[in-house]
């Protein structure tokens, strides 16, 4: 109960700023337990996926079909069934076909973490705004007539603690979004390692094309890793206009 009058008391003080920094972070948290559990439930389908098709010898669609048919309902294994559904295709429209199943796989991968993105963002600047209103507080009990020390000094200290709140929120959504943003990439590699392997072992594309794909797998892997990256910038290119406007 005393933990709780004392939030209340910091939460009055503060403006309200403590209760929407512990909102915050409270979705800083949030996100972060989610996508740790989906890509917890997603890597081992995607090494199992890899193993089964490295396993596999070139020609082998029956055992390409088992594999799609018992991973299709995981990211990695989307993928693999559009392997499956484009072996009718020529080269060019397969490799576009299942490029495109990809592309539909990646807003699963960087789900929510823009929220990671906002979060460092403003979490200092609200912590900042809460530092102004402590001191701005601080100063008018200093100018009233007999202040206390210990007025004024508790003014600064909960000007601090807006400050460190905001701060543990930007330290916390900055290691979860670097943590993640390396899980999403090597998720893509993942998937252009899975198209490629199980390209080679469909019937329609034999060994001659086999590098051609494979060159081909390593520039869409750099493009899709830079669409991410480009997508996940937004947020913090729109913030940076604004402010210089």
């Amino acid at each position: 109960m005393n933990m709780l009058q004392q939030f209340l008391s910091l939460s009055t003080q503060s403006a309200g700023i403590i209760p929407v920094l512990a909102l915050l972070f409270l979705v800083v948290l949030a996100v972060a337990i989610e996508r740790a559990a989906f890509f917890a439930k997603a890597a081992p389908s995607g090494a199992e996926i890899d193993h089964r098709l490295n396993t596999l010898d070139f020609g082998d669609d029956r055992s390409v079909n088992e594999v799609a048919t018992r991973y299709r309902p995981t990211v990695y294994g989307a993928t693999l069934q559009a392997v499956v559904e484009a072996r009718s295709l020529n080269p060019d429209e397969m490799d576009r076909y299942i490029d495109e199943a990809i592309v539909r796989t990646l807003p699963q991968l960087d789900r929510h973490l823009w929220m990671l993105d906002t979060a460092v963002t403003l979490g200092p600047l609200i912590g900042l705004l809460g530092t102004i209103i402590g001191i701005t507080e601080s100063f008018n009990v200093l100018g009233a007539a007999g202040p206390s020390a210990g007025a004024v000094t508790g003014g600064i200290g909960h000007a601090l603690i807006a400050t460190g709140c905001g701060l543990l929120v930007a330290i916390v959504g900055v290691a979860a979004n670097g943590y993640f943003a390396k899980r999403v990439r090597l998720a893509i590699l993942r998937l252009d390692l899975i198209k490629l392997t199980s390209v080679k072992r469909t019937h329609l594309v034999g060994r001659n094309t086999a590098g051609t794909a494979g060159i081909a797998g390593t520039a869409d892997t750099r493009e899709r890793q830079g669409q991410v990256a480009s997508v996940r910038a937004m947020p913090r290119t729109m913030a940076s206009d604004t402010s210089g406007a």
